[in-house]
């Protein structure tokens, strides 16, 4: 085997633009947006879209087209969210369209799964005539429930098999990527206060702090050069993670941790900040967080049921605490009225959760003082409208009113209790740290307010303790002062820029919700309660549990799921990857849209081509706080038989006759064109339309400076696009202010605050006191296996395992089979210490086996000193394209297959990803399969591409349309 630290080979480009071509462009908009017949060697047509190669950031995109073919894409240099920067995996996306390995026709199987399917070709109508006749035996024999989706990323964002699932009378029907990824932070912000992790990096920064994630390379949430533009210009930078990263390089604090320690590092952050410097938002933290509250043990837990008035959070909670309220101190008194020591006057007083008023208060006067601060304006908070002064430490005497004296203590004073226990020493020996750099860390964050916020992002859901690693980060932020501020922790602008309208792909277009029966029935529902109210946040939660649907599957218990409908998903994205291959082969029924022939797909009864996002219009907001908008818009016709997968399923559920929504005009929202109604099923363009008129019609309501979007309908959209590019909702909609929970703007029913039990910052949350007691305030959870929690397991898997560094040319399993992204990445590898390395006898690209309790496969060495000695990182999401099907070598190399699925998250049911106990060694003949150290397919002994020079590379070389 030849060295790997190749330099990158040239490729023949699949197409060229001369110098001459691109000066002759014209800056007048493609009015057919590419619909036209142009001539050989034709004029270079310039059209404005969005890339989707990542499906995160919305990068927006010029695309290049000449004679119908697409030629290049560079960034847009006018957009707010990328500053007309592109990277590697959205230049390389003409390879993915072009591909000849795209599957092209609908396809069913003619082989047992588990075999190679033998697809042959059928048509559209029989794939159609399938999904709804497998669909329809599966729930007249189960019912609706038996039909879960499987949902990855997508090119487009179509989540159209989650649609699905709300059509067919299914909880199941969103098995996104979002129980291990951004659904837990939607999940601990939505219980705290709002989904707030996204960061408004484009504000700019004094203090640029980064925890958990390579978003320089990754573009997720941030556009890389967003990300680097910001830490280039901070005054100081933190970067946290178990690694050098990217950017650790250029920090000013470089904390590496122990994996999955993320948790104890923020506590006792917070205890150096909020204990010893005192140095915290007081007004913020007496006025906006529940840290006043008292708490009474002797209580007995009462409270209400609470519904939060956004129409995406429509799943009813039993509130049930020990906080003290107004129903406890005296007669008639109020359940949702909180009780408050006023350390001003010496007396009890209280917050109203139902009003947002304070005892005293008539109403609630909004503050008009604010600053402009680039786009948009900081409101400054007038402070307490009546003379009092909550109590945010200490202990108190209460009378309740059966006459028993009590203490009730405020959470806060019980907050600070829990962080003391995390001082630095213990801190610094638990998470392998210095003291030192734990303590600059903290005092330089915590030297002054609004200083940043944080990027706080994967690793910290995939170490056992999801939901509180995610809270600690948002807590530390908001005290900090950075919650809505200018660059700070601002949420996501798809989800709020209008407050009380909500792009919700998980029903269709505002559909009411499933019926809280029903979803109480979705799959891990039992074991973990607050599933049901998850599913319905904003953002990201869309999701069951799928390590208790692959039980289900085998076993039938609670009770069983027999078919799936997935959309570019695969089964290694949550839980482990054996027991779902193993799962999914028994289903009954699995319908299937794919851009390639990837490994899950593979057990498919029906398999039909995706378009690509290069093919489809779509609307695109930015998914973090950049708040961009705008639109994707199709380049070129679909390959062959491609189609955009969402109107495809649809039309699986049109067949099975079941209505679209809405039927009558009774049913239907006002903004729902009444055309419509006479014909309820949409077309292609239809869905594009409801998207758009969805997603708009609250933006006319005009932004902090008067502007407003209209839109005629979706071609006119397109063509304002094409002029304007992206639009900056700060300037079109009420987005353009900071602080919006001073102004209202954070719940729909106008009070101020958000939406959680008590309106406030819920440091002490209501909702895990009720559901998950003993979780109220955060809590530091030692990975389930480690070299603490299981010693005995350490001794024979002695090195602690990461996973999941983001590499620069793929997106998760994605890339493989493009020759310009595997030819820079062509074999998976792990990183270890050369110190660790030297004691295991392994050298630089060496094979070796990295073992698990429940598993093992092979990666290639690559020796780093920028991780621990003890410590690997392991890349995630392989296959090998260039094996046979039906496994294309996922179980070879796919880190997903060593995972414990029962090793979840106690609240989310997140599964331990990370920070797991490996052994390690070389890959030897004596003990590899049939004495071949390379990975090679276990069929029929095809080797993998470990060279990027490989023939086989070229063979991926794009087609010509015609050459289909």
């Amino acid at each position: 085997m030849k060295p790997l630290n190749c330099t990158r080979r040239t490729f023949v480009k699949s197409a060229a633009v001369t110098g001459a071509a691109l000066g002759l462009t014209s800056a007048t908009p493609f009015s057919a947006l590419a619909q036209s017949e142009a001539q050989p060697g034709g004029e270079v047509q310039k059209i404005r879209s969005h890339c989707r190669a990542c499906g995160k950031m919305e990068c927006a995109t010029w695309v290049w087209v000449q004679d119908g073919r697409v030629i290049d894409i560079t960034g847009d240099e006018s957009a707010i969210t990328s500053r007309g920067n592109l990277c590697a995996k959205g230049k390389s996306a003409t390879q993915a369209l072009y591909h000849p390995g795209r599957v092209r026709y609908p396809m069913k199987r003619t082989n047992p799964k588990g075999e190679d399917p033998g697809w042959v070709r059928i048509s559209w109508d029989e794939a159609i005539e399938a999904g709804a006749k497998g669909f329809q035996e599966c729930m007249d024999k189960y019912g609706g429930p038996a039909i879960k989706s499987l949902h990855g990323t997508s090119r487009i964002t179509s989540y159209g098999s989650m649609m699905f699932g709300y059509y067919v009378g299914s909880p199941n029907g969103g098995c996104t990527a979002g129980q291990i990824c951004k659904g837990p932070r939607c999940e601990s912000g939505a219980m705290t206060c709002f989904p707030a992790h996204w960061i408004s990096l484009n504000d700019g920064v004094e203090v640029f702090f980064q925890w958990g994630t390579n978003q320089e390379v990754s573009n997720y949430d941030n556009a890389n050069r967003v990300t680097v533009d910001a830490q280039v210009n901070a005054r100081k930078s933190i970067c946290v993670g178990p690694r050098l990263q990217n950017l650790g390089k250029e920090a000013d604090i470089r904390v590496h941790l122990r994996p999955g320690t993320d948790d104890a590092f923020g506590m006792g952050m917070l205890n150096i900040i909020v204990n010893e410097m005192q140095s915290f938002d007081e007004l913020f933290a007496k006025k906006w967080t529940n840290g006043p509250f008292l708490y009474v043990e002797e209580l007995a837990p009462s409270g209400y049921t609470w519904t939060a008035t956004l129409e995406n959070q429509s799943y009813p909670l039993n509130i049930e605490t020990r906080l003290l309220k107004e129903s406890d101190v005296r007669e008639g008194g109020s359940p949702k009225r909180y009780m408050v020591q006023d350390a001003k006057n010496g007396r009890l007083t209280y917050f109203d959760a139902e009003t947002a008023l304070w005892e005293g208060e008539s109403e609630y006067v909004k503050p008009t003082e604010m600053t402009k601060h680039g786009e948009g304006y900081l409101v400054e908070d007038n402070g307490f409208q009546v003379d009092i002064d909550p109590a945010l430490d200490g202990s108190y005497e209460v009378e309740l009113k059966d006459g028993r004296t009590v203490r009730a203590t405020p959470t806060f004073q019980m907050f600070r209790d829990k962080l003391a226990e995390w001082t630095p020493e213990k801190t610094a020996e638990h998470c392998w740290i210095s003291e030192d750099v734990l303590r600059e860390a903290a005092e330089e964050y915590g030297c002054k307010l609004m200083q940043g916020g944080i990027q706080y992002q994967l690793p910290l859901e995939h170490a056992g303790n999801a939901v509180q690693s995610t809270r600690i980060p948002l807590i530390l932020s908001a005290l900090m002062g950075n919650l809505d501020t200018p660059g700070g922790n601002r949420g996501g602008e798809s989800v709020h820029y209008l407050y009380n309208v909500f792009i919700n792909y998980a029903t269709p277009f505002g559909a009411p919700q499933q019926a809280p029966e029903l979803r109480a029935r979705v799959a891990g529902g039992e074991k973990f309660p607050l599933l049901p109210y998850f599913q319905t946040i904003g953002g990201a939660a869309f999701h069951h549990d799928q390590t208790t649907a692959t039980e289900m599957i085998l076993t039938g218990n609670p009770y069983p799921i027999r078919a799936m409908i997935s959309s570019t998903g695969t089964h290694h994205h949550s839980g482990n990857a054996t027991r779902n291959w193993e799962a999914f082969k028994t289903l009954d029924f699995y319908w299937a849209a794919e851009l390639w022939f990837s490994p899950t797909v593979e057990l498919a009864d029906v398999l039909v081509p995706a378009a690509h996002f290069l093919e489809v219009d779509n609307l695109r907001i930015s998914q973090g706080a950049e708040s961009g908008f705008g639109a994707q818009v199709a380049a070129v016709p679909p390959l062959a038989e491609a189609r955009w997968d969402t109107p495809q399923i649809i039309q699986i559920t049109k067949k099975m006759g079941i209505p679209w929504w809405p039927t009558s005009a009774e049913a239907a929202p006002p903004w729902w064109p009444k055309e419509w109604l006479e014909t309820p099923w949409p077309d292609e363009q239809q869905v594009n339309e409801l998207a758009i008129f969805h997603s708009t019609h609250g933006m006319q309501i005009p932004g902090p400076d008067g502007d407003k979007l209209e839109f005629k309908d979706w071609d006119d959209f397109k063509q304002q696009y094409q002029e304007h590019g992206q639009w900056d909702l700060r300037k079109v909609s009420p987005i353009g202010y900071y602080r919006r929970h001073l102004l209202g703007f954070m719940r729909a029913d106008g009070l101020p605050g958000w939406e959680t039990p008590t309106t406030k910052f819920e440091l002490w949350s209501t909702i895990l006191e009720s559901y998950h007691l003993g979780e109220q305030l955060p809590v530091v959870r030692e990975p389930q296996e480690s070299p603490y929690s299981t010693p005995d397991v350490y001794e024979e898997y002695p090195i602690v395992l990461t996973s999941g560094r983001r590499i620069p040319v793929f997106f998760h399993s994605e890339g493989r089979q493009q020759p310009y992204c595997r030819e820079q990445a062509v074999v998976p590898t792990f990183q270890i210490n050369p110190v660790t390395a030297g004691e295991l006898g392994i050298e630089q690209g060496d094979w070796c086996w990295i073992e698990s309790r429940r598993g093992k496969i092979r990666q290639v060495a690559d020796l780093f000193y920028g991780i621990a000695p003890g410590v690997v990182e392991a890349d995630h999401g392989w296959w090998f394209p260039e094996l046979p099907a039906p496994t294309h070598g996922w179980e070879l190399s796919n880190i997903n297959a060593l995972v414990d699925d029962q090793a979840q998250d106690p609240i989310s049911g997140a599964t331990t990803l990370r920070g797991y106990l490996v052994k390690i060694y070389k890959a030897t003949p004596e003990n590899c399969p049939n004495g071949i150290v390379v990975p090679c397919a276990p069929e029929d002994g095809t080797p993998i591409i470990v060279e990027p020079d490989d023939p086989r590379l070229k063979d991926w070389m794009p087609v010509k349309p015609e050459e289909v």
